[in-house]
């Protein structure tokens, strides 16, 4: 396999609509003056606002979208590792251990404790607004990369994937991450059951 592009991480001050809710008054003022810009204030400070809001919201997406970091043995070390948020796997080949995190729990294991593997990816798109805000939370939390392990304490590890473009409920978005874990489930059939 080859190595993933590295996504670009975004800029907020950069963002199309920072610049305009910037430019709004600052278009006011030079055309209607200071008057205009104190009668038209409600107006502009709304649509500022309204437009600062969507840049906030589409800068977190593309943020988290920056936020993966896959590994696919990429230096023909052996080394295979996927992190995202507070979680992340390697696999070491060379030394047949695979190493987890999730949250703040760490530990590592040979290949003989690996007893499965699996992926959930739940998405709910047909919903809108808040509820559709909820889901995505929901959504979020139940998908992953599910790892069950030979550990009384610790017998499922999940480890978190955001898609590297779209939100995680478009299309788009949930199309990105559905390869990303079928990338995941093939690297583990292929080096997990071959030892």
């Amino acid at each position: 396999m080859t190595a993933m592009t590295e996504v670009k991480q975004p800029n907020f001050l950069m963002m199309k609509r920072v610049w305009i809710a910037i430019a709004l008054p600052i278009v006011i003022f030079y055309f209607s003056g200071v008057k205009g810009l104190v009668q038209l204030a409600i107006v502009w400070v709304f649509a500022s606002i309204m437009l600062l809001m969507f840049a906030y919201k589409k800068f977190r997406i593309k943020k988290w979208n920056a936020s993966t970091k896959d590994n696919f043995n990429n230096n023909n070390d052996g080394i295979w590792s996927h992190e995202f948020g507070p979680t992340w796997m390697k696999i070491d080949e060379n030394k047949g251990l695979i190493h987890l995190k999730e949250e703040n729990k760490q530990k590592s294991y040979p290949f003989s404790a690996v007893k499965e593997w699996r992926y959930n990816l739940t998405t709910n798109m047909q919903r809108t607004g808040t509820q559709r805000e909820l889901d995505r939370k929901h959504n979020f939390h139940e998908s992953g990369f599910f790892i069950t392990v030979d550990d009384i304490q610790h017998p499922e590890w999940r480890v978190m994937f955001f898609p590297t473009s779209g939100d995680f409920n478009s299309q788009e978005g949930s199309r990105n991450t559905e390869i990303q874990l079928k990338r995941w489930m093939q690297v583990f059939d292929n080096i997990i059951n071959k030892n």
